[in-house]
C-alpha cells in the first residue's frame, strides 16, 4: 500500500496543475514553467503524435513527456503579479508534496513500509523549496544564455546537470539543502557509471510511454498519466536505492521518525486505493476544460448569423494570390453568449464566458457497399460550447474591438468527435452586435489570415495558400442585411492588390459583384495606366457604389449571397468567345456579371500571345 500512496501523490499534483493552468487560460495568468512547456507554435493545445524520451526526476510529471495539462487552447502568456502568486503557490504546494514523496519512497525502497508523509513533507519542506527555487532561477537563466549564446549555454546546461541530486541527497541523508547541494556533484561523478543503466532504461520507459499522448482525448492524457505514474515511481525508486547503496543509508535510522504509530486501516486503504480513479477522472474532467461551466451564468445574447470562406477562386489565381474574394452560405447557424453592455465608452479589459454555437462541422460519412466501404466528408450541424477569453484591441482608426488572438478560445469536447481536430478564433466588434468565429483545423496556423478591418468592424479573413477551405468564418449578428455585407466587402478589398495583370477583367467583374465602388474606380484606374484601352462610364466612387448596390435591392438574402459567392469560386462568371470578332493575335470575349435583375456585361480583348489586355469594354 505504500506504494500506491505515492501513485495518489503523482496523480494529485498533476491534476492540481491541470486545474491551476485550466484556470490560467480563463482568466488570463501564466503558470511558469507549465505554460511554455505546453504551448505548442500555433498556441493550439492538443495530443501530438511522435515520442520523447527522457528521464524522471524527482516526481514523474506529464511535462516530462511534453503532455499537454489541457485541451483548451494556450493564447499569449500573460505574466505579473497575479502569475507570480500563483506559481509562487503551486511551487510551495508542489514542494511540500515532493518532501512527502521522496521521503515515503525512501522509506518504501529501504524498509518496504509505509512512513509518515506528512511528516516527511514538513521535514523536507524548506529544502524542496530552495531547490524549486534555484532550479527554476537557473534554468530560466541558463535557457536565456543558451538563446543567446548557444555552446556556453550548453555547456552551463550540463554543468548543472551535476546538481541534479541535490533532493535525493537532501531526503537520504537528512542534511541540508546548502549541504546536500555541496555533496551532489561529487556524489553524480563518483557514481555515474552506475547510473547510466538506469538513465538509458529510463529514457527507453519513457519513450514507450510518449507514445500514448498520440491517443484521442480524454486517453492521450489519461493513458500517459496513469502510466507514467507507475513506471516513473518505479524508475526513480531504483535510483534512490542504488543511492542508498553507495552512500551506505543505515535503513534503520534512514526514515522521519513519526509522532505516534502510523496505523494502516482496511477502510483508508480502500479510500486510498478509490482515490485513483477519481484523479484521473478529475483530470480528465479539468482537461477537457468542462469545470470552467460553473463560471457560465447569467442570461445569454443569442444572434442568428451566416459565414463564408476563401477558396483557390479564380480571381485568386490570376491576380497571383494577391485578390481575396468569399464563398457564402446561409443555414441554421445562430450563437448565444454572454456580453456586459458595450454600449457605452468605459469598456472592460476582458470578456469571458462560454458560448453556445450551431455551425458545422466536418465528419467522415462511411457508406459500405457490399464488400467495399466508401468515406466521405460532408459538414454536418451540430452545437458545440465554446470557451473565450477576448481581449480588448484598438482598431486602426481607434475603435475597440475583442479578440481571442490574444486572449484564448476553444471548442469544449463534446459527444461529436471531429474529422480532425480544430480550433477557433473569435471576434466582437466594440458595441457587441456583431460576432465572428473562425472554425479551422488545428494543424495550421491562424496568425497569417486572421485580418481586422481598419474600423474594428469584421474579421477580413485572408486565404491561407494551404486549403483555403478549411477556414470557416461565421459571421453573427443582431440583424443582417445586405448593406452590412456590402460593408464588409469593401473593407476586405481595401487589403487586395489591384495592381496590373493578365485577366484583370476578373478583379474587376468580382468588384461589381460585390457592390465595391472604390475598387472598380481603381481597377479602370489601374488598366488606363497599364496601356488597355478602356470604355467605361466616367463615374466616381459613390455614383459606381449606388449603382452597383441598387442592383441588389429587393432581393433575399439567399439570393444575393448566391451571387455575391460567384466572385470567390472557379468557374462563376460565363465567359463567351466573340469569334466573329476575333483576329489573328487577338481574341474578344464577353463576360457577364450577374444581378438580381439584369447583368452588366464586359467585353474584353486580349493577346493570344501572351495573354495580356489590350482593351476593356464596360456596360455597352
Amino acid at each position: 500500500m505504500a506504494f500506491v500512496h505515492l501513485i495518489v501523490l503523482v496523480l494529485f499534483v498533476e491534476v492540481l496543475i491541470t486545474i491551476v493552468v485550466s484556470f490560467g487560460i480563463y482568466f488570463g495568468f501564466a503558470i511558469y514553467p507549465y505554460t511554455l512547456t505546453t504551448l505548442t507554435t500555433t498556441g493550439a493545445v492538443v495530443q501530438s503524435p511522435g515520442f520523447n524520451a527522457t528521464i524522471p526526476l524527482y516526481m514523474p510529471s506529464l511535462a516530462d513527456l511534453k503532455v499537454p495539462y489541457t485541451f483548451l487552447r494556450l493564447g499569449t502568456p500573460v505574466w505579473g503579479g497575479v502569475a507570480f502568486l500563483v506559481t509562487a503557490i503551486l511551487m510551495a504546494v508542489q514542494s511540500f508534496i515532493r518532501g512527502m514523496y521522496l521521503g515515503g519512497l525512501k522509506g518504501w525502497v529501504l524498509n518496504k513500509e509505509k512512513v509518515p508523509l506528512f511528516a516527511n513533507g514538513r521535514r523536507y519542506f524548506g529544502d524542496m523549496i530552495a531547490w524549486t527555487i534555484f532550479q527554476s532561477v537557473t534554468g530560466a537563466v541558463l535557457l536565456f544564455i543558451a538563446a543567446a549564446f548557444f555552446p556556453i549555454g550548453l555547456i552551463l546546461i550540463i554543468a548543472l546537470m551535476c546538481y541534479s541530486l541535490t533532493p535525493y541527497v537532501v531526503v537520504l541523508e537528512n542534511i541540508s539543502f546548502s549541504a546536500a547541494l555541496a555533496k551532489a556533484p561529487r556524489i553524480f561523478r563518483s557514481n555515474f557509471g552506475s547510473l547510466l543503466p538506469l538513465a538509458l532504461l529510463a529514457m527507453i520507459c519513457t519513450l514507450g510511454v510518449s507514445l500514448f499522448r498520440s491517443l484521442t482525448p480524454p486517453w492521450g492524457y489519461a493513458v500517459p498519466l496513469l502510466t507514467y505514474a507507475w513506471i516513473g515511481t518505479l524508475l526513480i525508486g531504483w535510483l534512490m536505492k542504488i543511492l542508498a547503496v553507495k552512500l551506505t543509508i543505515n535503513p534503520e535510522q534512514a526514515t522521519v521518525q513519526p509522532i505516534g504509530e502510523v496505523r494502516t486501516r482496511g477502510i483508508v486503504n480502500a479510500l486510498i486505493v478509490l482515490l485513483i480513479p477519481v484523479l484521473l477522472l478529475i483530470g480528465i474532467f479539468t482537461a477537457s476544460g468542462k469545470h470552467l461551466n460553473m463560471f457560465d451564468f447569467g442570461s445569454k445574447k443569442q444572434l442568428e448569423g451566416i459565414s463564408y470562406l476563401t477558396s483557390f477562386s479564380d480571381v485568386y489565381y490570376a491576380s497571383k494570390t494577391k485578390y481575396t474574394a468569399y464563398l457564402w452560405r446561409e443555414d441554421e447557424y445562430s450563437i448565444a453568449m454572454h456580453l456586459p453592455d458595450l454600449s457605452g465608452e468605459r469598456k472592460p479589459d476582458e470578456l469571458r464566458g462560454i458560448a453556445d454555437i450551431t455551425w458545422q462541422m466536418d465528419e467522415n460519412i462511411r457508406t459500405v457497399q457490399g464488400n467495399s466501404t466508401r468515406i466521405d466528408v460532408k459538414p454536418i450541424m451540430h452545437k458545440s460550447q465554446l470557451m473565450y477569453r477576448l481581449v480588448k484591441e484598438t482598431a486602426k482608426d481607434g475603435n475597440v474591438y475583442y479578440s481571442s488572438l490574444r486572449g484564448s478560445s476553444s471548442i469544449l469536447a463534446g459527444n461529436v468527435e471531429p474529422r480532425e481536430p480544430f480550433s477557433v478564433q473569435i471576434m466582437v466588434s466594440g458595441d457587441g452586435s456583431q460576432i465572428f468565429v473562425i472554425q479551422y483545423p488545428t494543424r495550421f496556423d491562424i496568425a497569417p489570415v486572421f485580418r481586422v478591418s481598419d474600423d474594428g468592424r469584421f474579421v477580413i479573413t485572408g486565404t491561407s495558400p494551404r486549403n483555403p477551405m478549411d477556414f470557416h468564418t461565421y459571421w453573427f449578428t443582431t440583424e443582417q442585411h445586405t448593406d452590412h455585407i456590402f460593408s464588409l466587402l469593401a473593407a476586405k478589398n481595401q487589403l487586395n492588390d489591384t495592381a496590373m495583370f493578365n485577366r484583370a477583367y476578373l478583379a474587376l467583374a468580382s468588384a461589381m459583384q460585390e457592390g465595391d465602388g472604390r475598387t472598380v474606380v481603381n481597377v479602370l484606374s489601374t488598366m488606363r495606366q497599364s496601356g488597355v484601352d478602356v470604355k467605361a462610364p466616367d463615374w466616381d466612387i459613390p455614383t459606381w457604389t449606388d449603382n452597383l448596390q441598387r442592383r441588389y435591392q429587393g432581393a433575399s438574402l439567399q439570393k444575393s449571397l448566391e451571387l455575391l459567392t460567384k466572385a470567390g469560386i472557379q468557374g462563376g462568371y460565363e465567359v463567351t468567345d466573340l469569334s466573329d470578332k476575333n483576329e489573328d493575335k487577338v481574341g474578344v470575349y464577353r463576360l457577364v456579371v450577374p444581378f438580381p435583375e439584369g447583368v452588366i456585361p464586359i467585353t474584353y480583348k486580349e493577346s493570344k500571345v501572351d495573354g495580356k489586355l489590350l482593351s476593356i469594354q464596360v456596360m455597352e
